[in-house]
């Protein structure tokens, strides 16, 4: 998806505001509160695309924020083309992307912005991200392959994470989360938003990928704080949430990673196949088979098999 280029205007040093929310309203009303609360003179304007949520009450957000504009979409059509709908849709020099499961802490947005404007160079940055109790979320990082995604988990995770909260200088680094991202729209722009063939997961680890290939710098700034609690609107659907990350990193693999990580990961799926197999043998013969079941074995199969089009 194209995202439009602006017309010619006087720049606004401004920031328009980009959430994509599904089955999450408290969440989104508390973060819309602590932007109010903490960033109101820098925000221009606000944009929430709904991926048809079962229970929605735009009434009450324009409480908070009146002049709030809404997309509501008539499917689920993932974060990354859920995010292009917004951006296409605002008009400030810098885009906030924010997911509603966050609350940002006292100058959080300014010092974001400060970075932004003292290099035109950087294209985005992010804050640290932390789900409370002095821990901090490894959000960011330099690359993405299975060697760096084992040590992340095994050791990033545990150990380092502890220490993000002594960290004070603004680090340039190769990617950051789009839980809370803010960037220059004329980078965004550049590269023509999300590639929408992520439906969710890596495709915020793309985007700054392909700015980066742009020539456009990613920075991290370690003293803007925001709470982020993470998985909120897609934790009860824990089968679905697995799939559409492991089809998203099959796809990015795919994009950047050598053939043998491809074939590796592809082996890892086949596992899965195999335990679901194995669970579903077990489980029908105590009771009647299910069809759910079943429907997640054909899914995984061929995911196992699937192949993307893309432009390395």
């Amino acid at each position: 998806m194209i995202v439009k280029q602006k017309s010619q205007k006087k720049k606004n040093n401004s920031v328009g505001v980009a959430f994509v929310h599904h089955n999450d309203q408290q969440n989104l009303e508390n973060s819309l509160v602590s932007l109010k609360e903490t960033a109101l003179s820098l925000i221009n304007e606000i944009i929430i695309v709904d991926n048809i949520s079962s229970s929605f009450h735009p009434q009450r957000i324009k409480q908070i924020f009146p002049q709030v504009k809404f997309i509501f979409n008539r499917e689920n059509v993932g974060f990354a083309r859920a995010n292009n709908q917004a951006l296409s849709n605002l008009t400030s020099d810098y885009v906030l992307l924010v997911n509603p499961d966050t609350k940002f802490l006292p100058g959080a947005l300014p010092q974001l912005l400060a970075v932004l404007e003292d290099d035109p160079q950087v294209g985005a940055v992010g804050p640290l991200l932390s789900p409370g109790r002095n821990r901090w979320q490894v959000s960011f990082g330099q690359k993405v392959n299975l060697w760096e995604e084992l040590v992340q988990k095994c050791w990033r995770n545990i150990i380092y994470s502890r220490q993000l909260g002594h960290w004070r200088e603004v680090k340039e680094v190769g990617w950051i989360s789009a839980a809370c991202l803010l960037a220059r729209r004329e980078a965004l722009v550049s590269i023509q938003g999300f590639d929408e063939q992520f439906f969710l997961y890596f495709e915020d680890i793309d985007l700054c990928y392909r700015l980066r290939q742009k020539g456009w710098r990613i920075m991290l700034c370690p003293q803007a704080r925001v709470y982020h609690w993470g998985g909120t609107s897609t934790s009860p659907k824990a089968n679905w949430s697995r799939y559409h990350y492991r089809r998203s990193q099959l796809y990015f693999y795919q994009k950047y990673n050598s053939p043998g990580e491809v074939k590796i990961l592809r082996f890892y799926l086949g596992f899965i196949v195999l335990f679901l197999r194995v669970r579903l043998l077990l489980s029908s013969s105590s009771s009647s088979s299910s069809p759910p079941e079943r429907e997640i074995i054909r899914d995984w199969s061929q995911l196992r098999r699937e192949k993307f089009n893309h432009e390395k």
